[in-house]
């Protein structure tokens, strides 16, 4: 028999329901500092933030004040008041740890706990006004792009700046993959999307802290990444010759590796993003 879930409440059981609710706003009112529809922004809202388990919505202003409301009544429960030190551009959340990152006018990005409330970082080093920044995927870095045309990396539990590199344009936007393996960076003045890789793949990166004359100068990927020729340039390139061998056309293929044994299973030297997102790779492995 199939029924309705929840069950549908009684006269008796939804007045008490009704009274429970009225109950806990009273409360909360009297917890809080703040009245009814006290407390708004002064200025124009840059950022917005709400909790996994939507008890809270934190929002950030130009005013340089974060603010704390509760999500089913609207009530405002705390603020952190940066003003007139600093105004508030953007807000990032990692949820693993509920911190939120803010980017603020003064080139700095500041770090708050959401459950305690408090200042637990502030991470400096910009030379420009903050154009995007981002969490990494296991929240341990936070990557920002400034108008200084750098991208740098800082190390969240030491608060160092642990990578830097410089490039021809400024970066407008970022995002880090949820794999940890790619970096994909966008350019004042290209209409395209650049894929850096993850240097901790690789090699060791300190976390000590890295000084200005440490920044590297980097050159953006080109269109195509052959041979350092864009797809346009190659395609007009009217100095080729048509009876080229077939073998100078195609793209290098990837080095190969002969089994040691019939016995033994050779891995594959593609990336794993290639073959982690596989639909059937289970069936693969059997």
């Amino acid at each position: 028999m199939r029924q309705r879930f929840p069950a549908p409440l009684n006269p008796a059981q939804a007045k008490k329901l009704k009274l429970q609710q009225l109950d806990s706003e009273q409360l909360l009112a009297k917890s809080s500092r703040f009245g009814p529809g006290e407390g708004k922004h002064r200025k124009a809202v840059t950022g917005l933030v709400v909790d996994p388990l939507n008890r809270t919505v934190i929002s950030c202003s130009i005013d340089g004040r974060i603010k704390f409301w509760d999500f089913h009544t609207g009530m405002l429960l705390d603020e952190i008041d940066w003003s007139p030190m600093t105004a508030i551009t953007a807000a990032q959340y990692y949820k693993s740890s509920d911190l939120v990152a803010l980017s603020c006018d003064d080139l700095s990005i500041r770090i708050i706990d959401i459950e305690t409330k408090k200042l637990v970082r502030e991470l400096w080093g910009c030379l420009g006004q903050i154009s995007d920044f981002c969490f990494s995927n296991d929240g341990r870095w936070i990557i920002a792009a400034s108008m200084d045309s750098v991208v740098r990396v800082w190390d969240l539990p030491t608060a160092h700046l642990i990578d830097a590199f410089r490039v021809d344009s400024p970066c407008t936007a970022l995002a880090f993959s949820d794999t940890g393996e790619y970096l994909a960076t966008a350019h004042a003045d290209s209409v395209g999307i650049n894929l850096w890789n993850n240097r901790t793949l690789f090699t060791h990166v300190p976390t000590r802290m890295i000084k200005d004359d440490e920044i590297i100068e980097a050159t953006l990927p080109t269109t195509s990444g052959e041979r350092g020729q864009g797809l346009l340039a190659a395609a007009f390139d009217k100095t080729e010759k048509k009876g080229e061998d077939e073998e100078d056309l195609l793209i290098d293929q990837p080095p190969t590796i002969d089994n040691l044994s019939n016995d033994l299973l050779s891995l594959s030297l593609v990336p794993k993003a290639r073959w982690q997102t596989l639909l059937h790779l289970q069936t693969i492995k059997a």
